[in-house]
């Protein structure tokens, strides 16, 4: 008799955070920081759906943005199709670039 192997891990859901209609990077930042302060693996989908966050922020500020968060961990990716951002938290690129300061000094 051959048993089943059972997964002890559930994947986490990604936590669907909706932008209100008067957006301002204020609110983009403040779901930055709580998911840096909380470093879970879980992912947050940001939706676009008005276009609070219009195509010139995608193409001109987000790099910035991504500069800024990626050293603490932090990868933002833009989906065009699903007109939403995910955050996701990485403790793997958190931990390289404190390895990379330590280096440098």
């Amino acid at each position: 008799m051959q048993h089943k192997k059972l997964k002890l891990t559930k994947k986490l859901p990604h936590r669907i955070v909706d932008l209100p209609d008067t957006m301002t990077v204020v609110d983009l930042s403040r779901h930055l920081t709580n998911l840096w302060k909380s470093k879970r693996k879980q992912r947050v989908k940001i939706l676009n759906k008005e276009d609070q966050l219009d195509t010139n922020w995608v193409k001109y500020e987000m790099p910035i943005w991504q500069k800024i968060w990626c050293p603490r961990g932090i990868k933002i990716t833009y989906s065009r199709r699903q007109r939403s951002f995910f955050l996701t938290y990485s403790k793997e690129m958190h931990d390289a670039y404190e390895g990379f300061l330590k280096l440098a000094r």
